[in-house]
């Protein structure tokens, strides 16, 4: 790629003192090239850019110079071209050097400088397309996300909303002004996100693969010596970890701990600061994996605008973290747990317009069936030590397992209602946030704060538990037409009784999955947790899988995630 660029700026003279500055054939050759020589998607796009412009060239002759250049610049610079994609480079360096070099009679060169005019121009509509579409085939992303509940029983749902090419019209106006990067920069979804992912791209290229590092019984830990803590503290300075004015040896001292610990935190491993077997395997993991999730992060990108609203919530569900954002600022964060692998939380957008303090709960029916029923075998007093009341109609009634039994594995809906009353063992804690959903998600509090200490935090059935709710809670009510402090909070918390709290302003929240992000100028990776980022690698060009299917080991951690919460909870 860099020498094609070289190729070009040397080619530069000859395309600037070509002939035909003066001469009205070359909008005749355009239009000759248009039709006999472009082919493939972007003709059209492309004819239509030339129509407007009377059919001049775009971007060879002297007044063309400066946004050619910025083109060639474009076609190669990773912030535009991060899968260093062949959109005619090959076939504008041939161009180039046969007129560099003399090779196309001079009565043929109009039409040459012609073909090549098109050529740049069927390049830039390409790299265009890449910026705002993309490869990935988003359709077939769909296709196997649906799949997903015939093949594991796994009902996820993602509002994928692909882009479509951008306004024509904007695109001509762009290159008549000149301001190719401006406006290419203008297409940038998501821009902050891009730019750190292009940035942290970029260096994990520049890295060579290092040797594994072996596995060994013990752990490595503070005065340890072996030849492993000079792998270790080569891969670490490498990654940033281990500073770079430290010599490399084989002394497992305070400060290589304190790297392995950062490392560790980045990875979302138990920080400990020892190698164990499972630092180890991580720090085994090739280059090239690497390489996949940031492009495939990038990827993703581009189903989002260039930026969320100024005050919105982030809810990044590999991450376990929810971030309320507010004019750039980060107001709030939190940990979270989210749905397990048999019950995704579904990705979309939408607006909390109200939050419930002292809900009620009332189960779903798809929870009687899976869960409740079993728990209520296990257990038939369930119901009562969690205050919970069953209702047929108004009527309240009493129920047993053997009631239920016969709908358990039915299409029919159970007759009955079960209804959670406040309190602090209801399963949607002190508070719930509502954004009315056709999935009937939402943010709530939680009466099992034990699960957010845990790695991998996938034990709800869809909805998000939020660690510190009553954060959120302030920080949403803080602007509210009725003011709300916390000792009015608490108050109405007093009552147990059921209290609605609209909002003056909806506010924004957007459920994503980013498994790489950028902090302090690290890489943090987190676990692909719904293997969606495989789904979506496995629909891109050049590496299509028509199907998938979540593999049965994977399979295997729903059955003791379920153990971990024995019970029906949202």
């Amino acid at each position: 790629m860099r020498f094609i660029i070289l190729s070009f700026i040397v080619s530069f003279n000859i395309v600037f003192a070509s002939p035909f500055a003066s001469s009205s054939s070359i909008e005749q050759e355009i239009q000759n090239s248009l039709q006999y020589r472009l082919h493939g998607k972007n003709k059209s796009i492309v004819s239509n850019l030339y129509a407007q412009n009377g059919y001049k060239p775009l971007w060879v002759g002297a007044n063309n110079r400066h946004k050619l250049a910025q083109l060639l610049d474009a076609l190669n610079n990773p912030l535009f071209n991060y899968k260093e994609k062949d959109f005619g480079q090959n076939k504008l360096k041939k161009l180039f050097y046969r007129l560099d070099n003399n090779e196309i009679k001079p009565s043929r060169q109009i039409a040459a400088y012609a073909r090549l005019d098109v050529a740049l121009s069927d390049s830039f509509v390409s790299l265009v397309s890449f910026i705002v579409e993309g490869d990935v085939d988003w359709n077939l992303v769909k296709r196997k996300i649906a799949s997903l509940k015939d093949s594991s029983d796994i009902k996820s749902a993602w509002e994928l909303t692909p882009k479509s090419f951008p306004n024509q019209n904007v695109m001509a106006n762009a290159i008549l002004n000149g301001d190719i990067r401006g406006y290419l920069e203008s297409l940038l979804p998501l821009e902050k996100r891009y730019k750190e992912l292009v940035q942290l791209l970029v260096q994990y290229r520049s890295m060579p693969q290092l040797a594994e590092i072996p596995y060994a019984h013990e752990d490595l830990k503070i005065g340890d010596k072996s030849p492993r803590v000079a792998q270790v503290k080569q891969l670490l300075q490498m990654l940033g970890d281990y500073p770079k004015t430290l010599p490399i040896n084989n002394i497992y001292d305070a400060t290589t701990a304190n790297a392995v610990a950062r490392y560790q935190q980045r990875y979302n491993i138990k920080r400990t600061g020892k190698v164990d077997k499972v630092t180890n395997y991580y720090m085994n993991q090739p280059l090239d994996k690497h390489l996949q999730s940031i492009a495939t992060n990038l990827d993703k990108t581009k189903l989002y605008p260039k930026s969320f609203e100024e005050e919105h919530v982030i809810v990044n569900i590999p991450h376990y973290r929810l971030d309320y954002f507010y004019q750039d600022r980060n107001l709030f964060q939190s940990k979270i747990v989210l749905g397990r692998i048999d019950r995704p939380t579904p990705l979309f957008s939408d607006k909390i317009q109200y939050l419930v303090i002292n809900p009620t709960w009332t189960i779903p029916d798809s929870l009687i069936k899976k869960d409740l029923i079993g728990v209520l075998r296990e257990n038939p007093n369930y119901l009562k030590e969690n205050n919970i009341k069953a209702f047929s109609g108004n009527n309240e009634v009493e129920i047993t397992a053997r009631d239920l039994a016969p709908y358990e594995h039915d299409s029919r809906n159970v007759p009955y209602r079960f209804v959670q009353y406040p309190g602090d063992n209801n399963a949607l804690g002190r508070v719930k946030f509502m954004f009315p959903n056709r999935y009937a998600v939402y943010l709530h509090d939680t009466d099992n704060k034990d699960l957010f200490s845990r790695r991998y935090r996938v034990y709800s059935s869809g909805c998000v538990r939020v660690e510190n709710p009553f954060e959120l809670t302030n920080i949403l009510l803080r602007n509210n037409t009725e003011t709300y402090p916390p000792e009015r909070i608490n108050q109405i918390i007093s009552t147990n009784e059921p209290t609605t709290i609209r909002l003056s302003k909806h506010i924004p929240v957007h459920m994503l999955y980013f498994t790489v992000h950028k902090r302090d100028g690290m890489a943090f990776f987190d676990y692909d947790i719904y293997m969606y980022d495989q789904i979506i690698y496995e629909s891109t060009q050049g590496n299509y899988k028509q199907t998938f299917k979540v593999p049965e080991k994977r399979m295997i951690s729903v059955e003791k995630n379920a153990r971990a919460e024995s019970s029906a909870a949202p």
